[in-house]
């Protein structure tokens, strides 16, 4: 065996190695190494910031209900099956509202002028203004929450159904028009296929501005809940178990959207020949500026 096989076995070679690197996973690894390295030196340095370790210790104990240094137990469970119904009946809520306010906002010119500038108004509005005027309104309590999630994400469908609906041509309704095509068969073969990539752009901002909203108003005005969790610890000076917190609520966000968002956003556009990637692309794009521009054109 020549030196130069021996230096260079089959299959791992500098060639390899920096096409790994320079792919999408290598990378996402890449990223997530460098994170690791910079959270720890900086944890390293700084009294108030946990190190990785420290905070994968907290989570595991939190979410095993082990001991917490005889401060108090984990209760990930209590808190976390506190918080996914108020935020399930806050998006379920969000959507519908959104879509059907969209769809009038989207088809008719009255409805347009009249909600076009409340729209924007709602757009503008943080998560924590309405998480502050809720739980002036209703208190402690699972009201709270749901309603900010509410105020929060419907906007983001709205306005993203009524830009699909405008987005059909006037041609192919005039067309429908001309030829009688009855209202059903306008709506399930020319309108649903149009705002469907709007409706999972409208959905995915949803769910992210609605899972932040839902921690405010429960940070601020709830006696349980994954929001009301975090604000312990923190108000306990115990910044890991702040930090783990947050981490868990990154989580959920990622596995909520690639476990469930994605699958259905997969097979709602399985009809088409696009590559997954491009769709995603297509459909998931996140451009603030077009909600914005969108709202103020209605």
């Amino acid at each position: 065996m020549s030196a130069a096989t021996m230096s260079n076995p089959p299959g791992f070679t500098g060639r390899t190695v920096r096409r790994a690197l320079r792919s999408s996973w290598g990378a996402r690894v890449t990223s997530y190494v460098a994170f690791l390295i910079a959270w720890q030196l900086v944890g390293i340095s700084f009294f108030r910031v946990p190190t990785p370790w420290e905070t994968l210790d907290f989570i595991w104990r939190e979410v095993s209900g082990g001991d917490h240094g005889g401060v108090r137990p984990g209760q990930f469970w209590e808190h976390f099956s506190a918080t996914v119904p108020r935020f399930a009946i806050g998006i379920s809520a969000a959507f519908v509202i959104g879509v059907i306010g969209g769809l009038a906002i989207g088809s008719f010119s009255f409805v347009r002028a009249l909600l076009s500038d409340v729209l924007l108004v709602f757009l503008a509005l943080p998560a924590i203004i309405w998480a502050f005027l809720t739980v002036m309104w209703f208190g402690l309590g699972w009201e709270a929450p749901v309603y900010t999630v509410i105020l929060s994400a419907a906007p983001f469908v709205a306005v993203n159904v009524a830009q699909g609906v405008r987005a059909v041509s006037p041609e192919l309704r005039r067309m429908s028009d001309a030829f009688g095509v009855p209202r059903n068969r306008r709506i399930r073969s020319m309108l649903l296929p149009a705002i469907t990539g709007y409706l999972f752009t409208g959905l995915r901002f949803a769910v992210i501005i609605g899972w932040n909203a839902v921690l405010l108003a429960e940070w601020f005005g709830a006696v349980d809940g994954v929001g009301w969790r975090a604000r312990l610890w923190y108000d306990a000076a115990r910044y890991k178990g702040f930090v783990g917190w947050a981490i868990i609520f990154i989580v959920f966000i990622f596995l909520l959207d690639g476990l469930v968002l994605s699958p259905l956003q997969r097979r709602a556009f399985r009809w088409r020949a696009s590559p997954t990637s491009d769709l995603d692309a297509e459909v998931g794009a996140v451009d603030m500026e077009s909600f914005t521009n969108t709202a103020r054109g209605l």
